[in-house]
Formats: structure tokens, C-alpha cells, sequence
């Protein structure tokens, strides 16, 4: 899978850009604050429909503008090509957004699923091993809500369901009844995921082992991940038992004003040599742990779709030393990839890339190809970003 086109419109502090990025690696260096991210976060949006740090929409429309844009024309190895859009509106009485599927606009997110794939790896990723679950399940939510779309489903009507039991905990009599319904819906929903999470887990953290060592080159040091599920996932009655502890727990949950027990608070336990990475790994294995998690993403995907997906590395080679930085290009060797750094010269002697150059002019970010890169493919056909979004 690779993207052709990449388009953006109101995006962030972009008014206008469009990218033909090379089949393999593209580096994008700049000054810090000049945008590079963003052309990152635009290709995160069309892939799984949300940015990957901003908690609301609206900041990804460029100041003054009543709504944004950004699409892909990606192309499959087999040769499919897809136009894939999102609008997004700045005005809080629109639909934040809306998106477009072969210039058709799709009834769902959804739908968007499984069209663009891609693997980010950024700077926050580093608290993937330091800060508590939340992170990692959302690791694991990513990998699975492109790879599954029951999984992706199921997780939806589970935390819409979990916000509505909380909501009703907060009462000062909360309804045993509308508890228990509310409680039935989460089970069903989280018997489909406790599962999934569990057997994309298990291969995945055999992959992530081996990346550890084939980036970190220390011999000796042996990482491993284990999920740490709320509930046995082979238990045959999985949801009875989850839909018996919710109900024992309800006068707890009521003085806490929350759900304290479901998927929402499982974790993916990390270890070197056995202990707690939390605790005892230095920076240098942070790094190479969170590093090997996100290239077993990569390769897991491409395990379970026959499609490598878009790699995205976001600052990444300058937490590397020179070993590390060569180690993790041979690694990623397949794979289209967009890096970003500060220094051009960060891939100095890489050959198959395409380079650009983003900087500031006020406001507005600008972005222009230096290096071509060599490059068989034929070229895409010219696309419209209106015309995918239908104006």
C-alpha cells in the first residue's frame, strides 16, 4: 500500500498543499513548529478518521477558515486506486466531520476503515513504556480498529455504553434497571473485544521481541510484552461473567462514580530480562522498546492483510544514535515512509527518497519538493480536492 497523492486544504496552518510522495522513503525536514507534523497528521486523519494528539476537530482547521480538508489517492499492491477525503468543520453546530470514499461520501466512519493504513511513531510514543494503560491500549485499539472492523465496531458501542453507565453512576439513585441494560450492551460489546485484543496480542509480542533485538543489537537483553486482560478471553461464558461483576460492583462503582473494572482498564504489561520497564529500562531501551512495538504494528498488519501499511516517523532519528538510526532503516525497507526531522542530512547516503522542504510564511505553512528521487511508477492522475469532496 502506497499513498500517491497527498492533498490538504485549511489543514492545520496549511492553506493549500499537495504532495507526490516517492513509493519509499520521503524525508521532511524544517524548523520546529514550521508544519512538518501535520502533513504526518493529515495521512493519521485519512486512515483512521482522527488526528493522532488533538483531542477536538475544530484545531485541525486552519485558524480563519470555516472548515478543513485532507485527502489521499492511495494505491494498493494489487493495483486498486482509491480517492480517500475528510472534511472538517470548524462551526460547533456542523457534523465535525465528514468522509468521502471514492469522491461518495460515506454514511459512516466507519466506512473509512481499512482503505489507508499506516504506523505512527512519534515522540509521545516513548510514554508507551514510562506512563500508565491508557497509552497501550490505545497501541492496541489502533492496530486492530484497521485490521478488524467487528473490533472496531464492538469498541465503539462499548465506550458509548461505558459513558452512559457512568453518567447514570453519578446519580443520586441510579436506576437498577437502566443499569442493567446499559450493562448488557457493554458485555456483548466487550466479548467481542477482550478476544480480538488477546489473539492479536500474543503474535504481536513475538514480532515486538524480535524488532528489540534486531534494532537494540544488545545481546542479552530480551523484551516481552503480555496483555493483562480484564477477564479469561477463552472463558465460554464470557459475557455472563462479565455482566455478574459489573452488577457486584455497582455500589462501588457508585461511590468511585465510574466503572472501575471492563476493557477500559486492561493493560499490555512490558518487561526486560523480566522486570518492569517502568521502573528499571533507561532512556536508550524506552526508545528501542516503543520503537520495536511500532515495527511489529507494521509487520503484524502486513501478516493480516497481505498489505504493508504507511509508515509515519515523526522526529524519530534524532532520538537515535548512528547504529540505531541504520538499523531501523534496514528494518523498514518495504514500506512507504514519511520522516520528519530538522536536519536534512539525518539520511544522508539513503539513495530511494524523496525530499522536502517545509517552512513558514507568517501563518501559513509551505512545502516544496528538493529531491526527486528515483521512481518507476506512473504517475497518478490529477485530482481535485473539491471534487472529492463534492462542491
Amino acid at each position: 500500500m502506497r499513498i500517491e497523492i497527498l492533498r490538504l486544504r485549511d489543514f492545520r496552518n496549511y492553506e493549500s498543499a499537495e504532495l507526490r510522495p516517492h513509493p519509499g522513503v520521503n524525508l521532511i525536514f524544517g524548523r520546529n513548529g514550521s508544519g512538518k507534523t501535520n502533513l504526518l497528521e493529515a495521512v493519521h486523519y485519512c486512515a483512521l478518521g482522527k488526528s493522532h494528539r488533538l483531542s477536538s476537530d475544530r484545531e485541525a482547521v486552519r485558524r480563519g477558515a470555516e472548515s478543513g480538508a485532507c485527502g489521499v489517492t492511495v494505491v494498493t499492491e494489487g493495483g486498486i486506486r482509491t480517492d480517500i477525503a475528510l472534511r472538517i468543520s470548524a462551526s460547533p453546530a456542523e457534523k465535525r466531520k465528514t468522509v468521502f470514499i471514492g469522491r461518495k461520501k460515506a454514511p459512516r466512519i466507519a466506512e473509512l476503515m481499512g482503505h489507508v493504513r499506516c504506523v505512527m511513531f512519534s515522540p509521545e510514543d516513548l510514554q508507551l513504556v514510562r506512563e500508565g494503560p491508557a497509552l497501550r491500549r490505545r497501541f492496541t485499539d489502533m492496530l486492530l480498529c484497521q485490521t478488524d472492523p467487528v473490533y472496531y465496531t464492538a469498541l465503539q458501542r462499548y465506550n458509548r455504553a461505558l459513558e452512559l453507565r457512568n453518567l447514570l453512576l453519578r446519580e443520586i439513585s441510579p436506576d437498577p434497571g437502566q443499569l442493567r441494560s446499559y450493562e448488557e450492551l457493554m458485555a456483548e460489546a466487550a466479548a467481542a473485544v477482550i478476544p480480538r485484543r488477546a489473539r492479536a496480542l500474543v503474535p504481536l509480542a513475538a514480532i515486538a521481541e524480535e524488532k528489540y533485538r534486531a534494532v537494540s543489537a544488545r545481546e542479552g537483553e530480551t523484551f516481552t510484552m503480555a496483555y493483562v486482560p480484564c477477564a479469561d478471553p477463552a472463558a465460554d461464558s464470557l459475557r455472563d461473567l462479565l455482566l455478574d461483576r459489573w452488577k457486584k460492583d455497582r455500589d462501588e462503582d457508585r461511590i468511585r462514580k465510574g466503572t472501575g473494572f471492563g476493557p477500559h482498564r486492561e493493560d499490555i504489561r512490558l518487561r526486560l530480562n523480566g522486570r518492569d520497564m517502568k521502573v528499571f529500562a533507561s532512556q536508550g531501551q524506552v526508545r528501542t522498546a516503543a520503537l520495536a512495538m511500532k515495527l511489529g504494528q507494521l509487520k503484524w498488519i502486513r501478516g493480516e492483510t497481505g498489505e504493508t501499511p504507511v509508515l509515519l516517523l515523526d522526529d524519530v532519528m534524532s532520538e537515535l544514535d548512528m547504529e540505531r538510526r541504520t538499523r531501523l532503516l534496514d528494518e523498514i525497507s518495504g514500506a512507504q515512509t514519511f520522516i520528519t526531522c530538522t536536519d536534512e542530512t539525518d539520511l544522508n547516503g539513503l539513495q530511494e527518497k524523496r525530499t522536502y522542504r517545509v517552512w513558514l510564511e507568517g501563518e501559513n505553512a509551505r512545502v516544496e519538493e528538493t529531491r526527486q528521487g528515483a521512481e518507476s511508477e506512473q504517475p497518478a492522475p490529477e485530482i481535485d480536492l473539491d471534487e472529492e469532496l463534492g462542491n
